[in-house]
């Protein structure tokens, strides 16, 4: 990464980026971007996931707090013949308040979702403790070895087909390969220009682990909750961006921050409610841009880390 665009562009080459899918270390694939369904929450929502789903997406990322419409949605979809079960790829995870129990906890999202397992089930938070909102004296420290143990145990019983964790760094992965029969697969964090993990990244591609990136666009959301936004950390602002999607009529600059990522072999994970935006992010899939252009996007000297856990923990976990 750089901050100057004075370099010389390569031309965009529009061949599609095969294959569309990518295998885990378990040897399931899993395809290349996904929808985030952080603002799926009602009806609105439930269309945007079924049009999503009409318009080939096939990865889904959700949580519990909107499970129902999320699974609403994907049975609807099931129902209507639009896709297969065995063709979508669900993601789900467990919360601070039930890491005492992973396959209790399990069972709920599935009920609330509506299927019988789930494709990827992460560990949400690298916390050893379990979280009680309505009695924090009543937290409880689980050590790593014992949730991690529960989480193999639900590939055992097959409530999902691959496990996972999210927001760890280095360190906490190494506590879980220290002591793990089944490896994570994916390790989901915030990944994008502004906040490029370049060392988190080496490390996961050393294990095999891949990397899912929310906020991959620096948009929505994360500014409004964190009331940060400025121009410095705007993507769509970038002199490269704005370059690249003024020479090129058949992309936007959404598609250029994307496939940015998938071009790194991150796979992003991105949140709407507009019902067309996903065909539009999918479009990000088919062309390639020369490493020397993708090297201009963010600047190194411009790093920020928007989503940080204090909004749970009173501190940024990640200090």
């Amino acid at each position: 990464m750089g901050g100057s665009s004075s370099k010389k562009f390569e031309y965009i080459t529009f061949n599609p980026i095969t294959p569309n899918k990518i295998k885990l270390n378990n040897n399931k694939e899993c395809p290349l971007i996904g929808l985030g369904t952080i603002l799926i929450i009602d009806e609105k929502g439930k269309e945007v996931v079924i049009q999503s789903i009409k318009d080939g997406v096939r990865l889904i990322d959700t949580a519990p707090s909107n499970e129902i419409v999320v699974g609403n949605a994907i049975n609807e979809a099931i129902k209507k013949k639009i896709v297969k079960r065995e063709d979508l790829f669900i993601v789900t995870k467990l919360e601070l308040e039930e890491k005492n129990d992973p396959k209790e906890a399990l069972k709920k999202s599935l009920n609330r979702l509506g299927l019988e397992y789930v494709d990827l089930y992460l560990d949400h938070w690298p916390s050893c403790f379990n979280f009680n909102k309505s009695n924090p004296k009543n937290e409880k420290l689980i050590p790593v070895k014992e949730t991690w143990e529960k989480m193999e145990n639900l590939v055992n019983l097959g409530l999902t087909k691959s496990i996972g964790v999210s927001n760890y760094n280095v360190e906490n992965l190494f506590n879980i390969l220290s002591i793990c029969k089944i490896k994570p697969c994916v390790n989901e964090v915030e990944f994008h220009p502004y906040l490029y993990q370049k060392e988190l990244k080496e490390f996961c591609d050393k294990e095999n682990i891949k990397l899912f990136s929310y906020n991959p666009l620096v948009k929505g959301s994360y500014f409004e909750k964190n009331d940060i936004y400025d121009q410095r950390y705007d993507l769509f602002r970038e002199s490269i961006v704005i370059t690249l999607d003024k020479k090129y009529e058949k992309i936007t600059k959404g598609q250029i921050i994307l496939n940015w990522h998938m071009s790194l072999g991150v796979i992003p994970i991105t949140g709407t409610l507009n019902p067309n935006r996903m065909k539009e992010n999918l479009g990000a899939q088919k062309f390639r841009i020369n490493e020397n252009i993708y090297e201009l996007i963010g600047n190194e000297e411009n790093q920020h880390r928007f989503y940080n856990g204090s909004h749970i923990f009173g501190i940024n976990i990640f200090a």
